[in-house]
């Protein structure tokens, strides 16, 4: 343990900094608290903008960290590397895929130096079992037996200890609930493993995802929109239909239809993409979709078209058709104290034609 004179900080005191006044010595508590007060705020920050979770193992990947997978080995599991936030403590697995019996913490002596309680080797179970597999998070000291380089060569004396935070994946047997944990540790689930009698080798599928995820960064999500229009004056509506569960806009044959779609969209969103689908039954027909940006100012002369397309159609199969909305000026990022936003929809042609599946992606 690192040699310290006391521990002020305490975080039930909301301090959100330690301030240092002129001409008074300064101290090992002081400057240890200022780090605690940081931590915590990173913490506290973490944990209010979201759960506990892992994340992507890379940008745009669909594999999560600590996946687990079979060996074909007895009484083992191997489990991918990546970040995970637990506690609001971001923590990572270095190494790409390692064992649940090639953690570190499964010998003794290195379990009682690190003060964590050892990985027993997992057992085979004599009947039918569920083992829940979590996350063990703590923070330890490291001092100059186990890291040198904290040792200034010029001094020649070890002037501050670092702390680590420690992840470990840790198997509560016959349970399927998260045990107790001693203080200054954290967990959360990761998998569960409905073993059978006998098994000694794990298999796929006696592995349960009870891996809460999350996404670090921009994350897409889906706006459906309703094909139900506001029918212009002196233009023939556009007709709603049902088709099983498809709600569809509908254009009768030999007609042209205009309509408007009131947009509500979330504030500060960043747009993506405008994606839909058209079928004509018989005949041909054509459709113009415009997303428009109206300002609330009637002075505001800045009101325009920030997306839109058009495709003419003959013939009964589905068409899908996408437009993304341009990034010039930042037209995309939604700003509803200024502007108000609209879709308005052409269709003609000589067939019935029939539009739904109406989606608007965005990001924040």
């Amino acid at each position: 343990m690192g040699n310290f004179s006391r521990n002020t900080f305490h975080p039930e005191k909301s301090y959100v900094g330690v301030r240092l006044q002129q001409g008074v010595p300064l101290v090992d508590a002081d400057w240890n608290e200022q780090n605690d007060v940081i931590r915590q705020e990173v913490y506290d920050g973490l944990a209010a903008v979201g759960a506990d979770g892992v994340c992507r193992v890379a940008s745009g990947s669909s594999t999560y960290a600590f996946r687990l997978s079979p060996t074909g080995t007895a009484n083992n599991f191997q489990f991918l590397a990546g970040p995970a936030v637990v506690g609001g403590r971001p923590v990572r697995i270095p190494v790409n895929l390692t064992t649940y019996g090639a953690q570190p913490w499964t010998d003794p002596a290195r379990a009682a130096r690190d003060g964590v309680a050892v990985l027993p080797a997992l057992t085979t179970p004599a009947a039918a079992r569920s083992d829940l597999v979590y996350l063990d998070v703590w923070e330890r000291e490291v001092g100059q037996a186990e890291d040198g380089e904290i040792v200034n060569p010029v001094i020649g004396v070890e002037t501050a200890v670092r702390l680590k935070r420690e992840v470990a994946v840790r198997v509560a047997e016959g349970s399927s609930a998260l045990p107790a944990v001693p203080a200054g540790h954290f967990c959360t689930p990761v998998a569960l493993l409905n073993r059978v009698a006998g098994g000694a080798v794990i298999q796929a599928d006696e592995i349960e995802e009870r891996r809460p995820f999350l996404d670090l960064g921009p994350t897409t999500r889906y706006l459906p929109l309703d094909p139900v229009f506001t029918t212009v004056t002196g233009s023939p509506a556009w007709e709603t239909g049902i088709s099983g569960p498809k709600l569809f806009a509908r254009k009768p044959a030999n007609i042209t239809t205009v309509g408007i779609l009131p947009l509500q969209l979330p504030h500060r969103a960043r747009l993506g993409n405008l994606t839909y689908h058209i079928v004509v039954p018989n005949g041909s027909g054509s459709v113009l979709i415009l997303l428009a940006r109206n300002a609330l100012d009637p002075a505001d002369t800045s009101s325009l078209f920030i997306g839109g397309d058009s495709v003419s159609v003959s013939g009964p199969t589905p068409v899908r058709r996408s437009a993304r909305v341009p990034r010039e000026q930042n037209v995309h990022v939604v700003d509803n104290r200024t502007y108000s936003y609209t879709l308005y929809v052409w269709a003609g042609g000589i067939g019935e034609l029939q539009l739904h599946g109406l989606l608007l992606d965005f990001e924040f």
